[in-house]
């Protein structure tokens, strides 16, 4: 579930974020919190926890998250009931107790944890640093040096429910507007002005209405139908061509193609949709899937400066684009920045918690220590794409390595660190986005000039939740 244990989900009457228990204690303790929050904002916002040491980023992400009301939408845990109060905690309980059982005795085994000190290391972990059990088993903080390994790891609890979200507001806004990522025909839009190699979109199906762009649909060969707006392969129809005019549906169906735009021109009503050609992988690394895009993700940031440039970068397989594996396991392994070496492959299931490939688990392709001969242009390619949205402050770029080259699939202004921080072994906080970020969230605290009031009876009285 990836979200702390111990967090604040009330709102008062000033902004602040809070529990009901936590509402009572700060009520008590009003007048002795009304002297301490009289210091100067940056002593209460960047007070390091200890003296003369740093704060680790994840700890800091979720202290700014918390201290600043950034919460805006429950994006993270996806049900919405989950980020109720008491519904809340109850459920990641029951989901510690769940990950405990599940991979207790196997991490025992493997690594010489013993089952009572990973229930130890997870309430602990809950309590000082906001972790659950799930962050504590993907990201191997039982092994030694966990504690400032758990201090440095974001989760996606802060990061999606509104952190990133506070960041993409320090960007200055384009006379256009923000960028265009969610929506697909305007970021193709963009790119296009910006000479950045994107995804041809072949035909618009807009409130009914069929409309030809790029190229058209003469060419001929398979097709990707994909909604105008969404997030990752959802909704999405693969059209592979079976005749000269006739075309498989992933249903079983074979559709003319005047009958399928006939459908979809009706389904439009309801959904925009833009119709795509299918991109095929390149041979170098066609063997890492069978059926699918293989995409390298790329993380870039922008700079003091305002310079993009990249921090992270991995290759991903998504298993549910592939038929035949019958594995809804999104598999990734990380690229070395310098040279494009990959390194071993992992899952981003919890059932795999501890599994780490040195050839892939479905094709048998090696892994670990292979190039990507394409990697230089695929590190240009990101950061000429974040050059044209430096509205954005981080963005995660899904690129394509094609026979036609390389191509621009999408950006995504929330990236999940999650995952991320699985695939390389790394917390956030030791990685080379780390100075960037902290950059950033420093700039949050900018242009305040007191501490929001202390609470009172009055001002703890729960006006709405969060949801």
């Amino acid at each position: 579930m990836n979200a702390p244990l111990f967090r604040r989900l009330v709102v008062d009457g000033s902004g602040r974020v809070g529990s009901p228990a936590e509402a009572w204690r700060d009520f008590i303790a009003s007048e002795r919190a009304r002297l301490i929050d009289a210091r100067p904002i940056d002593a209460v916002l960047n007070r390091p926890k200890e003296p003369g040491r740093r704060e680790g980023l994840g700890k800091l992400g979720r202290r700014l998250f918390r201290d600043l009301a950034l919460y805006d939408r429950p994006r993270h845990p996806n049900v919405r009931l989950l980020h109720w109060p008491f519904l809340h905690e109850a459920a990641l309980g029951a989901h510690a107790l769940y990950c405990w059982m599940r991979l207790g005795q196997e991490v025992a085994r493997a690594h010489g944890r013993p089952v009572l000190a990973q229930a130890a290391d997870i309430l602990r972990f809950a309590w000082t640093d906001g972790l659950d059990a799930q962050t504590y088993y993907m990201q191997e903080l039982y092994k030694p040096g966990a504690g400032a390994r758990a201090a440095e790891t974001l989760t996606r609890f802060e990061t999606k429910n509104g952190l990133f979200s506070a960041l993409k507001r320090l960007a200055p806004r384009h006379k256009s507007g923000r960028a265009p990522l969610g929506d697909k025909l305007a970021f193709h839009a963009r790119c296009r002005r910006h000479h950045i190699p994107t995804v041809p979109v072949l035909l618009t199906a807009i409130g009914g209405e069929l409309s030809p762009l790029d190229a058209g649909l003469g060419a001929g060969g398979d097709l990707f139908v994909k909604p105008r707006r969404g997030k990752g392969a959802r909704g999405t129809t693969l059209l592979t061509q079976v005749g000269r005019d006739l075309y498989l549906l992933p249903d079983g169906r074979r559709l003319s193609l005047d009958a399928y735009l006939a459908e979809l021109a009706r389904a439009s009503h309801a959904t925009d949709y833009l119709v795509q050609p299918r991109l095929f992988n390149h041979p170098d690394i066609a063997d890492l899937a069978t059926q699918s895009l293989i995409v390298i993700r790329v993380i870039t940031c922008l700079d003091a400066a305002g310079a993009p440039q990249v921090t992270h970068s991995m290759l991903r397989v998504l298993g549910k684009l592939e038929p035949l594996w019958r594995d809804a396991t999104e598999y990734g392994a990380p690229i070395d920045l310098e040279t494009g070496r990959l390194g071993a492959m992992t899952g981003d299931r919890l059932a795999g918690a501890l599994a780490w490939h040195d050839h892939h688990p479905a094709t048998g392709a090696p892994v670990n220590g292979r190039h990507i001969a394409q990697w230089p242009a695929v590190r240009d390619a990101a950061i000429a794409a974040h050059r044209a949205f430096t509205d954005r402050i981080l963005l995660g770029w899904d690129i394509a390595v094609t026979p036609q080259g390389i191509v621009i699939v999408e950006g995504n202004a929330v990236p999940d660190v999650a995952f991320l921080q699985r695939v390389h072994r790394q917390a956030l906080g030791m990685s080379p986005l780390a100075p960037l970020l902290r950059h950033h969230l420093q700039r949050l605290t900018e242009g305040r000039t007191a501490p929001r009031p202390a609470p009172t009876s009055r001002s703890w009285r729960p006006q709405t939740w969060h949801r």
